[in-house]
């Protein structure tokens, strides 16, 4: 059941080793790619993984549409296919993933980017080591560190309580 916008996709030459295609900084086509990337990390795209993108209607938080969703999608796939591999084990290099992540600059999108990576890799009940790279390398790539749920105390002078700053404000 393939119809023909789908099939005009398919019948695209595939690009060739030249790496992958660029997307401007902050496009919702640099974070689809993000969100696709985060979807194929345990090496297979799990339905539960694009059904919850559609219930949390991540796509309008991209900004994008569900075909467009799936277009960039194509395009990753046929990008991946002029990469290096190994059967069917694409190899991405750690290089070719931080430019992949240097696409988001902006630091709300990074926050917003890896609660959507969160939410893919964990959609499918499951944590595939890739998958935890992939988020730690997000992380790492965006220098966010992950808080502990403790309060922390402000930042305070010397020689003065948070108590003491509260009440003079």
């Amino acid at each position: 059941m393939m119809s023909m916008q789908a099939r005009e996709r398919l019948s695209r030459p595939v690009r060739a080793a030249r790496g992958l295609r660029p997307y401007p900084v902050n496009s919702a086509c640099a974070k689809a790619r993000l969100l696709v990337l985060a979807m194929i990390a345990d090496g297979r795209i799990d339905a539960a993984e694009l059904d919850g993108l559609l219930k949390r209607d991540a796509f309008a938080e991209l900004g994008i549409t569900r075909s467009d969703f799936l277009e960039v999608l194509y395009e990753f796939g046929a990008d991946l296919a002029g990469l290096p591999s190994s059967g069917f084990d694409v190899a991405i290099s750690p290089r070719v993933v931080d430019s992949l992540f240097a696409e988001i600059s902006d630091d709300s999108e990074k926050l917003a980017m890896l609660r959507l990576i969160f939410d893919v890799i964990r959609s499918d009940g499951e944590l595939a080591p890739a998958e935890a790279r992939l988020f730690w390398n997000a992380l790492d790539a965006w220098s966010l560190r992950i808080e502990d749920g403790r309060r922390h105390a402000p930042d305070v002078p010397a020689g003065r309580s948070p108590q003491r700053l509260r009440q003079a404000a």
